[in-house]
């Protein structure tokens, strides 16, 4: 774990010297790598969680941001929401599982897409309790950047059975890995939605960038994207041949969702992953990083 963890912040070229200025000053005179790690918290409680790092920390030419995105193109998003289904539960006095709420995002799609010729779909119960949940959840979120991938990259995910596990494996979304049942929301929406809520930042805001290591806490499974691929690259935890799993990571600065975002629920139960798997995952990593982009030195020095 340590390791792993030198190894990315060695590796990071994507922070720019004020930025990594302020990020060092917030360290501190660490006396051993348990100190970093706190201050390494603190700062991203303090810096990241706390406001929109996309407009609030990060400055014009930051190697990181994305200037030019697509803006019809639509991006996927995965939330764990056992706590949101138990606070609601509290509030509304309605318990509700995977099989309600998959209910009530069919309503709403089918709300969306009614005719003038039956608008009482538009308000019914489960559409307004979608609206309610939704609500909710947009109240207990923070302002940390939402890691994204892109659509285009998972043809037929909302029809796959085992999206959840589909989505874990090739975005590195290890964290939800807990033997034990997690239930996940995978959400959908465009990017000139991100544009569009965020137009009070202005024009010259960034909305847009590829992850770096201090725009998150510490782990084993994020690994730092070279800096001129203008992307980064989740770690897949089941490789396939020919590195066609590696899926492209983006982030971009928080907005609230809509109840028409949510596309699936489902449950996911799935062993935690050893570190010595880890370790061969990130070894599996960096040689498809350095196969697919060409880059065969990259992590020399560092690893």
């Amino acid at each position: 774990m340590e390791s792993a963890e030198q190894t990315n912040l060695c590796l990071e070229e994507r922070v720019s010297g004020s930025r990594q200025a302020r990020y060092e000053s917030m360290m501190g005179t660490p006396h051993n790598w348990t100190d970093w790690q706190k201050a390494h918290f603190r700062y991203v409680q303090e810096e990241v969680r706390g406001r929109s790092p996309l407009s609030a920390a990060f400055t014009p030419g930051e190697p990181s941001l994305r200037s030019r995105i697509e803006p019809n193109q639509y991006l996927y998003r995965v939330e764990r929401i056992d706590r949101l289904l138990r606070n609601f539960g509290t509030t509304s006095g309605v318990s509700v599982g995977v099989s309600d709420l998959n209910e009530w995002i069919s309503a709403r799609s089918a709300a969306s897409t009614a005719t003038t010729a039956a608008p009482a779909i538009a308000s019914s119960s489960p559409v307004t309790a979608l609206d309610e949940l939704t609500e909710l959840f947009n109240h207990g979120r923070d302002g940390r950047p939402t890691f994204v991938a892109c659509e285009a990259e998972f043809p037929g995910l909302d029809r796959r059975r085992n999206w959840a596990e589909h989505m874990c494996e090739r975005c590195g979304l290890a964290h939800f890995y807990q033997s034990k049942d997690v239930i996940l929301a995978l959400f959908r929406y465009r990017v000139q939605e991100v544009l569009d809520q965020t137009k009070h930042l202005g024009a010259a805001a960034a909305r847009f960038a590829a992850p770096t290591v201090i725009d998150q806490e510490m782990s084993n499974v994020y690994f730092t994207a070279p800096r001129g691929i203008g992307r980064g690259h989740a770690v897949g935890l089941s490789p396939a041949s020919g590195c066609s799993h590696l899926a492209a990571e983006l982030i971009h600065v928080r907005i609230d969702y809509s109840s028409h975002h949510w596309v699936a629920v489902d449950t996911l139960n799935r062993r935690s992953l050893s570190s010595t798997t880890v370790a061969s995952l990130r070894d599996s990593h960096l040689h498809c990083i350095r196969r697919v982009h060409g880059l065969p030195t990259y992590g020399k020095g560092c690893i």
